[in-house]
Formats: C-alpha cells, sequence, structure tokens
C-alpha cells in the first residue's frame, strides 16, 4: 500500500504562508522519510508545472492531490500533474441549511473538474461531527450532494466522536481518500460552528506570496501564539504516535472498510502535534503504516 504525506506536515501553518524550505527540498526529504507521494498546498501550485513534476520525477514521488478551495485554475494544474484530487480543507458551515449550501456548492465545482479527471473532496475536523436536526453536519453534507467525495481526517473524526470504520461503511463510495491522524481522546466536536455566512478574520491563502516576508511573518507569529494558548495546545496534545498503548484509533479496520469501496481511497499521513523530533516522528508513521496495515 503507498503512503502519502501533505506537504503541510512541514511546517504546518509555515508551509501554507511560503516560508521555510522549498518545494523541491520537502520532496527531497519526503522520499527519504519513506514516502511514496505527496499531497500539496496553494503555494505549492506558485512554482512552475514543470519544475514541480519534474521534481517529483527527481524524487520519486507522485503527486496525489492539493489541498486548496478547488478552482478550474488549481483543477487544471492537479491534471497536469497527473493528480486525482482537489480538497478543500474546510469552509464554516453551523446547520442543516448551510451544509446544503455547501453540499451544492462542492457539487458543482465536482461538475466543473470532471472533464479533467479530477475529483473534488472535502477535508474535516472535529466541527463538521456538530449535531443539528439529529444528524451530524458531515451527514447532512454527504445526503445534500452526489458528485463529491470525502477526504476522511480520521483522527479529527473519532476525536469527534466518530467512529471512521463504521461511518465509512454508512457512506461507501464517497471517500477518495483519508488523513492518516493519530488520536488519543475524544473530545467531541465543540460548540456550534460559525456561520458561513458570518464575518471572518481568518486569513486567505490563495496568493500569499503577493503579500510581504514581513505581513507572512506576523500572520505566522498570530497563528503560533493562538495555537500555542491553552485551548491550541489541547487541540494538538491528542495526537501520539502511530499505534502507541493510547491511541483509540483502528486503522486495519479502516483500511478494511474503504477496501469495500470499488475503487481504491489514498492515505495521507498528516501530523501537526510531534512527540519528538520532527523527521524521526514523521518517518515513524510512514513504517508503521507500511508495516501494519495490509
Amino acid at each position: 500500500m503507498k503512503v502519502n504525506i501533505g506537504t503541510y506536515s512541514f511546517g504546518g501553518m509555515a508551509s501554507y504562508l511560503g516560508l521555510g524550505p522549498t518545494l523541491r527540498e520537502k520532496f527531497q526529504t519526503i522520499k527519504s522519510l519513506g514516502f511514496d507521494g505527496v499531497e500539496l498546498l496553494p503555494v505549492d501550485l506558485d512554482n512552475d508545472v514543470e519544475d514541480i513534476k519534474r521534481w517529483a520525477e527527481e524524487a520519486g514521488l507522485e503527486i496525489t492531490s492539493v489541498h486548496a478551495e478547488p478552482t478550474e485554475e488549481i483543477v487544471k494544474k492537479m491534471a497536469a500533474l497527473g493528480g486525482k484530487a482537489v480538497i478543500w480543507a474546510s469552509t464554516p458551515f453551523c446547520n442543516k441549511e448551510e451544509a446544503i449550501e455547501v453540499a451544492h456548492q462542492l457539487d458543482e465545482m465536482a461538475e466543473m473538474a470532471a472533464p479533467y479527471g479530477i475529483k473534488i473532496g472535502y477535508h474535516n475536523h472535529s466541527q463538521e461531527f456538530f449535531v443539528d436536526q439529529g444528524k451530524t453536519l458531515l451527514e447532512h453534507l454527504l445526503e445534500n450532494g452526489s458528485k463529491f467525495f470525502l477526504q476522511l481526517d480520521c483522527g479529527w473524526a473519532q476525536n469527534g466522536g466518530c467512529y471512521p470504520p463504521t461511518f465509512i461503511r454508512e457512506h461507501l463510495g464517497r471517500f477518495v481518500s483519508i488523513h492518516v491522524k493519530e488520536n488519543s481522546k475524544v473530545q467531541g466536536p465543540g460548540p456550534r460552528p460559525a456561520s458561513r455566512h458570518a464575518k471572518s478574520d481568518r486569513p486567505s491563502f490563495g496568493n500569499v506570496k503577493e503579500l510581504p516576508l514581513e505581513q507572512r511573518q506576523k500572520i505566522l507569529d498570530e497563528m503560533t501564539a493562538r495555537n500555542n494558548s491553552p485551548e491550541g495546545r489541547k487541540r494538538f496534545e491528542v495526537q501520539c504516535p502511530m499505534g502507541a498503548p493510547e491511541s483509540n484509533m483502528n486503522w486495519q479496520e479502516i483500511k478494511n472498510a474503504l477496501d469495500e469501496q470499488d475503487f481504491e481511497a489514498f492515505w495521507v499521513i498528516e501530523r501537526e502535534g510531534f512527540y519528538d523530533e520532527h523527521d524521526k516522528c514523521i518517518a515513524e508513521d510512514a513504517a508503521y503504516v507500511h508495516e501494519h496495515v495490509k
């Protein structure tokens, strides 16, 4: 089984902001740590497509997908790179009505992407398991659109109160990918998420390289401070080593459930909380999946 990783795991929000190592340097590290493929970020696509292809070929990596709001420009680039999917990394919605709006938007995106051979996916966190009108927001999303797929982040799903193998079996055929994130606690989905119609102060990462370096660094510093707050630390402390005694994940059963689909969902490791030196943690993640999931 192929194991992939997102460039997000090499710097987190710094990667979104185009700070840190170059994409070529990341590709070389990713291969050396035992991975087969890579999921990109929007800023990675600011590089020339032919350069990205050459760097991936040099490293011996497959490009699977990109975490970006799906636009036709990004879909075209992903198709040119031989990728499989454009994954919307999340968007706010707070109730059934707003979930229906997002589902219809995702279906429209999927229709746009289909001629290019690209699937459109949605990536969850824990808040999509908030219950409204008797069902989780993610269930409302799936039930009101039929052309898009999910990239189920299994760690955040479990953390939000969902058992991934059961959820997968209840929605077979809807999973283009999963995010592999080890988890040790069920914290629940939290309070009702923000409305998609509410004013947001969240920064956009669409064209970050157009921002001055000082402004990008300021955004990163603010987000780092937020993540280092008691609430931020609580969110990431649930991530433990793969296969640790405190883990509540069953990766083999997740694989068994995904195998019941009539197409293969690709696996992408994502790590935001590190229990040891960065590269050591990520290499151990890859080795665990290769050795223990059949």
